[in-house]
């Protein structure tokens, strides 16, 4: 009742928004991944870490921090009810 009986306003919104804000965030977690994957590199560089390990920790980076994006949107909200 109450709260749980009204539909996901999203849902109501045309499928063309639906499918360009689904874009806008996987866009920015992969934004974010490079992002870290890049100051991750250039971090393990100024630490003398070779260009090998460096590139394949940066592209780890790269790769866990959307998913992890990803990851932490599935888990549910805090509860308003106090």
């Amino acid at each position: 009742m109450g709260r749980h009986n009204t539909p996901d306003p999203t849902a109501k919104a045309p499928l063309r928004t639906r499918v360009a804000r689904h874009v806008v965030v996987w866009l920015e977690r992969i934004g974010f991944g490079v992002v870290a994957g890049a100051g991750t590199l250039g971090v393990l560089r100024w630490a003398s870490t070779s260009w090998t390990a460096s590139l394949w920790i940066a592209g780890a980076v790269a790769v866990l921090v959307p998913l992890a994006a990803w990851l932490a949107s599935t888990v549910p909200g805090p509860d308003d009810r106090q």
